[in-house]
């Protein structure tokens, strides 16, 4: 089954369900084979006509220089040497932007190109330049025309109104400039000619600065529909019966947070959510092992046709084949950990500062109960919302991959809260927990203690957790999943590469004003097992956007001079 959503108009398109596939076994994995050879297809496009277009600008300054080189230089300089630099100017700044809608799939960049293309061997043949660079763009033309389905992004109605309002704009405003510039004319006839010039750059100054507006938008990814909240909440449902049924991971409950969207393929559902151009998936995929590479496959064809790149937070090794059958690239992003709760002691030298935590908050009176998250009473339920809200960042909680951002939600039934009292009944500290059956228990959501009350016993958090440990063994199941521990590899120094050992002196210096650092000594405190987790990223030209988008998602604001521009008031 599929979902669409019409990004002209926002609505659910209704989903079909498929008959049953005739195709061969390997059919989803030559699916993604095609996608990774239509990415480079992509690729190679947008790149030449980048290089296309910087050759242009630099024929359109120095003619006698580049003027063999050029594919329109040669043609433009011969056939009308006055109007040829303006000329050259605009092609320049068009193809700037059929570069940027090529390598994201756009119709309209490769039917534009490709006319750009013909046009100019027309007139390569018409005013008989040299073999070379006829040969050269007719070879293009052609190989060009024959890559058609790689760019299946077309421009919705919605944004063909915008570009409408947009050009009407600029038509009445350079109408309403050349009324004025003819008032002036005849005030100031004394100064016609040296006006007419200044008027002449200023007109290519500013067809210039609409033409690459224009074509920057008509290129720009689509923007995601938005579902109605009653619409989005039973999407939600629907992907919760989904994840209830096959999810396994540690992560994958964190994928019913309320800011990501839901693509369904069969009995599969794929979580995401679309910042800047960016399609951030997070956690894996999630249903039936037989349809992980259909389901992707299904996913990354709906993403291209919105002209998104697609990144993956948090990705299972289990995963990268598929990811990287699809012509994305993995990276180390740090580990999570594991616990083995009956295998868990407080006895031993490695155990001793966190023996002596959890020895003093239990001498001091406090006691850890257990609740599902949706039976909780009133007076309790308001407790733990005051020591949320004390050390909450923003209206949300933060995280993308790793936090459901929400308590209490009457539809989470099956939520675990660890609820530290003091003796007087106070709640000072809870940790919230999801389900996990692929551990056999539950990953932690989130972790909070009380900050309006001074001389609390330090070590709260660490006592509510071991409490939690104790009380997931005596109930028969095997383990809890804590913080991830970003980089931790490099930071510990047991990465062997060149690479690592050149970002290493760096990530230690930006441990210290983030929590890289802290969440791995609180980890490790409990003496877990660890599952490393990676980021799929797309190629190279989309790293820098991607990177800032989940630093943005994961609410990560305490990276130096950057962070300022993360900062986020919901997650």
């Amino acid at each position: 089954m599929r979902l669409r959503v019409r990004w002209d108009t926002g609505a659910v398109v209704t989903a079909t369900t498929a008959g049953p596939r005739e195709a061969a076994p390997d059919d989803p994995m030559r699916a993604l084979t095609r996608h990774r050879r239509q990415v480079r297809v992509r690729t190679i496009a947008s790149r030449a006509i980048l290089a296309l277009a910087i050759v242009t600008l630099i024929s359109a300054a120095r003619p006698h220089l580049w003027q063999p080189v050029a594919v329109l230089g040669e043609v433009a300089w011969n056939a009308r040497p006055h109007v040829a630099r303006p000329s050259l100017v605009l092609a320049a700044v068009v193809m700037l932007g059929t570069s940027r809608g090529l390598r994201r799939g756009h119709w309209i960049a490769w039917a534009g190109t490709l006319a750009v293309l013909a046009v100019s061997a027309m007139l390569h043949l018409v005013h008989r330049v040299d073999v070379v660079p006829t040969v050269l763009v007719l070879g293009a033309a052609v190989w060009l025309a024959n890559q058609r389905q790689a760019f299946p992004v077309r421009v919705t109605r919605r944004e063909a109104r915008r570009v409408a309002l947009i050009a009407g704009t600029w038509l009445l405003l350079t109408g309403a400039a050349e009324v004025l510039f003819r008032l002036v004319l005849r005030s100031e006839p004394e100064h016609r000619r040296a006006l007419r010039d200044a008027a002449a750059d200023i007109d290519l100054a500013l067809v210039v600065v609409f033409v690459l507006a224009l074509v920057w938008f008509v290129m720009s990814p689509q923007r995601p529909g938005r579902l109605h909240t009653a619409a989005h909440l039973n999407e939600r449902e629907r992907a919760r019966r989904v994840i209830e049924r096959w999810g396994r991971g540690t992560l994958d409950y964190f994928a019913l947070r309320d800011d990501k969207d839901w693509f369904f393929v069969g009995e599969s559902v794929v979580a995401h959510a679309v910042r800047g151009g960016v399609c951030l998936v997070s956690p894996d995929p999630i249903g039936p092992p037989g349809e992980q590479a259909d389901a992707w496959a299904e996913f990354l064809d709906y993403a291209v046709d919105c002209g998104w790149s697609v990144a993956v937070l948090g990705a299972s090794a289990d995963w990268l084949p598929i990811y990287e059958a699809s012509g994305l690239r993995s990276v180390y992003l740090g580990d999570e950990a594991i616990v083995d709760c009956p295998g868990f002691s407080l006895e031993g030298h490695a155990r001793r500062s966190l023996r002596q935590a959890v020895n003093r908050v239990a001498k001091a009176g406090y006691t850890t109960t257990f609740v599902e998250s949706t039976a909780v009473d009133p007076a309790l339920r308001a407790q733990i919302e005051e020591v949320a809200d004390q050390s909450r960042r923003g209206e949300a909680e933060r995280g993308f991959s790793m936090t459901l951002s929400r308590l209490f939600d009457p539809h989470d039934a099956g939520l675990m809260l660890s609820v530290t009292t003091s003796p007087e009944g106070r709640v000072d500290a809870f940790c919230q927990w999801a389900p996990a059956p692929g551990v056999d228990g539950w990953s932690l959501d989130v972790m909070r203690r009380r900050l309006d009350v001074d001389a609390l016993p330090n070590g709260l958090i660490d006592f509510t957790v071991v409490r939690t440990i104790e009380e997931v063994a005596a109930r028969g199941q095997q383990a809890v999943g804590l913080n991830f521990a970003v980089m931790r590899d490099v930071l510990g120094g047991r990465g062997e590469s060149r690479w690592e050992d050149l970002v290493r002196p760096m990530l230690q210096r930006l441990s210290q004003q983030t929590q890289m650092s802290s969440l791995a000594s609180f980890n490790e405190k409990f003496g877990p097992s660890w599952q490393p987790r990676y980021v799929v990223l797309d190629a190279a030209e989309f790293v820098g956007t991607q990177a800032l988008v989940m630093a943005g998602a994961e609410g990560v604001t305490e990276i130096p001079v950057i962070g300022r521009f993360l900062g986020r008031t919901t997650a």
